[in-house]
């Protein structure tokens, strides 16, 4: 496929522009092509980060397509619009479940990705949470508005603040500022903290809100938004995993993940967005629903 990049998406990143364009192709297909040397841009392969300019060539080579899952045009727009807790002419802010998938990957077909498909073709993510982490997700309408919003995150003008329940007592309020790198562990990919400078440096404030016996409930605003940034962050320096997480707490004993996107601001467009905390919060605390 061939495709000449227009004036609108002039300084988007590559993996973003071919995403628009070929909307089926989900985020674990999309990372392979690249990392397969798949995607040029201008007859030289980039890396998904690399900033394209009006009218570059795009020259992209697809697997074959894959069998997905086929869901009603009428029940995929039932299920988003139960999730939608504010909208405006810009951009919707759902309030995702936990265990549904933002995007398609290799085992996963039905997600957030692909209810925005059946709905609207236009809608945009503009950045993910983890398949088991609830709360706020923020679509964009259109290309224009998904500039706006990436502008913003990368600008850090978009605030986002996570309520989590982890296995420790934390009395005191403070700052983590370190470095995290992909690891392996029999064969899984994890996140780790690091001592090396060649990795990602992830940042992260966190102050208690509430003691539940042994538990604490914590506020977490991340500064960056490396993966797993705020579980590895509890279970490796604060030595608190979060109640729930399978891959960072060896003690786990609990069905759900109790990470949760309380709140989203956007200062500059006077925008602040909160989630209702899931049901299953109740088993840790009947007040904290």
């Amino acid at each position: 496929m061939k495709y000449v990049v227009p004036k609108e998406s002039d300084g988007s990143r590559a993996d973003r522009v071919v995403k628009n364009v070929c909307s089926d192709v989900g985020y674990g297909v999309l990372q392979k092509i690249f990392r397969l040397g798949k995607v040029k841009v201008n007859g030289k392969k980039v890396k998904p980060d690399f900033q394209v300019s009006e009218n570059d060539e795009i020259f992209v080579s697809l697997p074959e397509k894959t069998q997905e899952v086929k869901i009603s045009d009428k029940s995929s727009e039932a299920k988003l619009r139960e999730m939608i807790i504010f909208e405006n002419k810009d951009f919707i802010a759902l309030n995702k479940p936990a265990g549904l998938a933002v995007q398609k990957g290799t085992k996963v077909k039905f997600c957030v990705e692909s209810l925005l498909k059946c709905c609207a073709e236009d809608y945009r993510l503009v950045h993910r949470l983890d398949k088991d982490t609830s709360g706020i997700l923020l679509i964009a309408k259109g290309v224009a508005a998904a500039r706006k919003l990436t502008e913003l995150f990368r600008a850090k003008k978009i605030q986002k603040t996570y309520w989590a329940v982890v296995d420790g007592k934390i009395s005191d309020s403070g700052v983590i500022d370190n470095y995290v790198e992909k690891t392996f562990v029999s064969g899984e990919e994890l996140m780790a903290v690091t001592d090396s400078s060649d990795g990602q440096q992830a940042i992260t404030e966190y102050r208690p809100i509430k003691r539940v016996g042994y538990y604490t409930l914590l506020e977490l605003l991340p500064k960056t938004g490396r993966k797993h940034q705020l579980r590895v962050h509890c279970a490796q320096v604060l030595n608190a995993p979060i109640l729930g997480d399978v891959k960072y707490n060896w003690n786990n004993q609990h069905k759900h993940l109790f990470l949760h996107a309380k709140r989203v601001e956007i200062s500059s467009l006077k925008v602040s967005i909160e989630a209702p905390l899931p049901e299953y919060w109740k088993q840790i605390d009947t007040e904290l629903v």
